[in-house]
């Protein structure tokens, strides 16, 4: 992925802040390769309480956000999974992009970044730190 494009960029600082706070609560977590038509992060790979995170960060107006859709079913398809993680950067995904993705047998959560951390935190505990 190029970083002279400044939304290529926005993204690589998505991944880098959730990264070094996933590192920093010591929380088992893959990241996978960037550009492979993967998922950015599943937290607690190993186990059957996977968590997927992929990371927009999007902070404009543009067409990824018109992406998401394709993107979270692709990866519903790939991985199986029952919910997915949206991390935004600031800019909010449309409204649309959201009812969109409303129409899936499986949930999209849109979350910035401290809600992420707060729902990782607070998953930790209710299943007694699943990690």
């Amino acid at each position: 992925m190029s970083t002279k494009n400044p939304i290529n960029k926005s993204g690589l600082l998505g991944q880098t802040r959730l990264r070094e706070f996933l590192i920093e609560e010591n929380f088992p977590y893959r990241e996978e390769k960037t550009g492979q038509s993967q998922i950015d992060f599943i937290i607690n790979p190993d186990t059957n309480n996977k968590i997927y995170i992929d990371v927009t960060n999007q902070n404009t107006t543009g067409s990824v956000e018109e992406k998401i859709p394709h993107k979270v079913w692709k990866y519903h398809k790939k991985y199986g999974y029952k919910e997915v993680y949206i991390l935004e950067g600031s800019h909010h995904v449309h409204k649309s992009v959201k009812e969109h993705c409303n129409d899936y047998n499986f949930k999209v959560h849109f979350v910035k970044l401290n809600e992420m951390k707060s729902i990782l935190e607070n998953k930790s505990y209710e299943i007694g730190r699943f990690f």
